[in-house]
């Protein structure tokens, strides 16, 4: 029987971010009965080569619900919007709630070293509200809530200084994560012409390879500063 994984909070800066990236993770955590929850801060709607943003918005939130019920996960949008996004207080504050309201053990979030600059403001919101959910003193309408670990999964955009801490093996789920993709546009080729599904897939491939499985996610954790006294070294 396999254990049940930690409930788990996913945030993305565009719709489409944490089903490729993340998705896997995801529903290898929801197959084991975890709760699971994908956060889009912004829809993506400004992402397609044709399209413009009011027409691709609703379509993106469609595309979200089907992936989120195809992962087993919760889905919420906020609403911000993707042409512009610098993330900023008022996203902090929406992330602290939603983090003090679902009381994830894990979060997951970009990995702060980005070219994509919405990924970035997206990362740093997105660990100020995990720094800030355990703060009494921020009141909220849930009481505070600490987080038990944060960790940043590969993303072809944010590569800068990453470096794989953690293999996930998703094995078992990765035709179900193929499958939360292909209900995306922007997954068929239909928007933009990267070839998503064969990077991610890929990479998942050449990880597993490393860690033994057939498939298998790197994350990575976080920048922290969080220094400690030892009266001397030890092996590990």
């Amino acid at each position: 029987m396999t254990d049940k994984a930690p409930d788990l909070l996913a945030i993305g800066a565009h719709t489409g971010d944490v089903e490729v990236t993340m998705g896997a993770i995801i529903a290898a955590h929801t197959r084991t009965g975890a709760r699971a929850t994908i956060c889009h801060v912004t829809l993506g709607e400004g992402g397609h080569r044709t399209k413009s943003p009011a027409e691709y918005a609703p379509q993106r939130r469609r595309e979200a619900e089907a992936s989120a019920s195809i992962l087993g996960a919760e889905l919420v949008c906020l609403p911000h919007a993707d042409l512009g996004f610098a993330g900023g207080p008022e996203v902090v504050a929406s992330l602290i709630d939603l983090i003090r309201e679902r009381k994830p053990g894990v979060v997951l979030c970009h990995w702060p070293g980005s070219f994509h600059s919405g990924h970035s403001h997206s990362a740093n919101c997105a660990l100020q509200a995990v720094e800030s959910a355990p703060v009494a003193r921020i009141k909220t309408a849930a009481p505070p809530w600490k987080v038990g670990a944060v960790w940043c999964p590969e993303n072809w955009e944010d590569p800068f200084e990453f470096h794989p801490s953690l293999y996930v093996d998703v094995s078992d789920v990765v035709e179900v994560w193929e499958k939360s993709c292909l209900e995306h546009e922007l997954f068929r080729g239909g928007a933009l012409s990267f070839r998503y599904l064969d990077y991610y897939k890929g990479a998942m491939q050449a990880h597993g390879a490393v860690a033994d499985c057939r498939y298998a996610a790197a994350v990575a954790s976080p920048w922290v500063f969080a220094p400690r006294k030892v009266p001397f070294l030890t092996a590990p």
